[in-house]
């Protein structure tokens, strides 16, 4: 049975060397995580890019918006993309994209489509939306580099903000990171 999990004084629960300067945040709110299980405490921290911004993503990038997985977003570009109803977008930045990213991919970096780019009007009509109606927007899957990547939930939150239809949106979590360590085949932009 779980017992005491350490939400606050966190840092108490984490003491006795546990934490170190090499390990990162989970989130911006949690250093590291223990919990009583049968009279042990266990604990969990995080190595790897600092956080904020590489912080552990939630499933669920915004209200409303699917989370998918690989056989799901196989299925998009079969049916959604080869039909000319879908987009694969890579929210990160040109750097990255170039370097590897998933077959079909278009480069959208999250930043563009920010409240304050002033040519994301132009953007939101290139994905279809005319004048206000998002009936003929593409239906889009919005990825970045793994699931402590920030860009991806930012443009989806971008685009729900823009009145970009929830039902038309799905963010795959997993990311270049998740694709490639299922030994799934990259592309390089062209």
């Amino acid at each position: 049975m779980l017992q005491g999990v350490c939400l606050t004084g966190l840092a108490a629960c984490l003491a006795a060397g546990v934490a170190s300067a090499d390990q990162s945040r989970i989130t911006p709110d949690m250093a590291g995580f223990a919990v009583s299980l049968n009279g042990e405490t266990l604990t969990v921290t995080r190595e790897g890019d600092a956080c904020p911004p590489a912080c552990v993503q939630p499933m669920r990038a915004a209200p409303g918006i699917a989370t998918i997985g690989e056989l799901e977003l196989l299925a998009f570009l079969e049916h959604s993309a080869a039909a000319g109803t879908g987009l694969l977008i890579d929210a990160r930045l040109p750097e990255g994209f170039a370097s590897a990213t998933l077959p079909g991919a278009v480069n959208v970096p999250a930043a563009t489509l920010a409240a304050d780019n002033p040519y994301r009007s132009d953007l939101l009509a290139a994905l279809g939306v005319q004048g206000g109606d998002f009936s003929a927007a593409f239906d889009l899957v919005i990825f970045a580099a793994g699931p402590a990547a920030p860009e991806a939930p930012e443009a989806l939150r971008s685009l729900r903000d823009a009145g970009y239809p929830a039902e038309k949106l799905s963010y795959y979590r997993g990311g270049v990171q998740g694709w490639t360590a299922l030994g799934l085949s990259a592309a390089t932009a062209p």
